[in-house]
């Protein structure tokens, strides 16, 4: 008899994360690789199947086990297969018919010179026109920054990365606060949603907006590839359809037009190593990329920018959270207000402290990003202009993000 062969495991790049629809239990499934293109939602049966799938079990051992938590009730072999198929079909497994739409997707990208926006159309307009007006009218709905510019050079930005429209007062006042500025190279700091084989991903590829293309710094790229190794990641493919950059280009080119290059980063989660270092460089090949990126800043004092697109905390069901959003707002935001200072006081020690303290209980995506920014800008100080919760009442959850501003003391370097 020919021994059945296991069910291949759910794919591990897809981002699963607990939620309710229509007053029930359901899993959003994001695939940020593309094969799936809009969110998924399970429910009913498929919820306890889904996480018994890890690529050792067969179809057989699917049903015993279903069985045992269904306290012997059967459930027949033929519906396992089927529930199988169908999320095979849906791309949700590591398939050879995953494997197979992977590789075409990532040669087809590979091979392309210039990251198209994916968001256009979707997030924002889509023509140039009235994606000027809409950006004029996300500018208005915050005045300047009460305590004015100047207190020293602007080194950086903090900006948030939510839905443009949830988050128009804070990114007004973070772009505010830089509209002065005329930065002949911007390095771009991300949190990399997609990022699962390495801690950066960097592109060589220009990015392009309905206001234009932006050239990227490909020489910068390379240097800072060859710098980390192994901690990047071999390919570009989670700029692919990445909007924490994307966001942040649009308004910098409504600002500053075309006149700027751009170096993009994206930031993998640093999870696995929270409870076992101290601060980013610790991380093994993470300090060669660090010092790497420190030395083009230091480079490019006075003419260069950073700019992070990040939020903070993610709380409530639709993150995996047993309690609701407004249960868990109050210790979420004592929260991101520790990190804040800590980061504000270039405090390296603290901020990956407090985080270490909660186990990222409140999933702060921005984390890496501006983990990464404290070891690249060391000493340079922030000045917090907003913070702001936003609340997704259907799923009771929600997201806080800030805007702050990075200088160097007003005497100089």
């Amino acid at each position: 008899m020919r021994k059945e062969s296991p069910v291949p495991r759910v794919r591990p790049d897809l981002e699963i994360v607990q939620t309710s629809y229509q007053g029930k239990n359901a899993l959003l499934v994001r695939d940020f690789l593309g094969l799936i293109r809009d969110p998924v939602i399970l429910q009913g049966d498929v919820l306890s199947l889904i996480g018994l799938i890890d690529g050792n079990r067969t179809i057989r051992d699917l049903q015993v086990e279903l069985v045992r938590q269904k306290r012997g009730v059967l459930v027949d072999s033929e519906l396992i297969e089927k529930f199988v198929r169908e999320i095979d079909s849906a791309y949700l497994l590591e398939s050879p018919r995953y494997e197979e739409g992977k590789n075409r997707i990532l040669s087809e990208y590979h091979r392309l010179e210039v990251r198209k926006p994916s968001h256009a159309g979707v997030s924002y307009p889509a023509q140039a026109s009235d994606l000027r007006l809409y950006l004029d009218s996300i500018l208005k709905a915050a005045e300047s920054d009460p305590e004015g510019n100047g207190r020293g050079r602007i080194r950086g930005l903090v900006a948030p990365h939510i839905d443009l429209e949830a988050g128009k007062r804070v990114y007004a006042r973070a772009y505010r606060a830089i509209s002065r500025e005329s930065p002949r190279r911007v390095f771009l700091i991300g949190t990399g949603h997609g990022l699962d084989d390495g801690f950066y991903s960097l592109t060589e590829k220009d990015y392009e907006t309905p206001l234009g293309r932006v050239r990227t710094e490909k020489d910068v790229v390379r240097a800072l590839k060859k710098a980390g190794g192994p901690v990047v990641s071999s390919s570009d493919i989670s700029h692919r359809r990445e909007h924490s950059l994307e966001f942040q280009v649009i308004f910098l080119q409504h600002l500053f037009g075309l006149s700027f290059s751009l170096v993009p980063i994206l930031c993998g989660s640093f999870a696995s190593v929270l409870e076992t270092v101290c601060r980013a460089s610790e991380i093994a090949g993470v300090g060669g990329f660090l010092e790497e990126f420190r030395s083009f800043l230091d480079e490019g004092w006075g003419r260069d920018l950073v700019v992070a697109g990040v939020d903070f905390s993610h709380i409530g069901p639709k993150f995996g959270h047993q309690e609701t959003a407004s249960s868990l707002l109050l210790e979420a935001r004592a929260h991101d207000q520790s990190l804040l200072q800590a980061f504000c006081g270039a405090d390296v020690q603290a901020f990956w402290a407090e985080s270490r303290r909660v186990r990222d209980k409140y999933n702060v995506c921005g984390f890496p990003a501006l983990a990464s920014l404290l070891e690249a800008l060391p000493g340079v100080k922030g000045r917090s202009l907003d913070y702001e919760f936003w609340k997704e009442e259907p799923t009771q959850s929600a997201v806080s993000f800030a805007a702050v501003i990075l200088e160097d003391d007003a005497s100089g370097r």
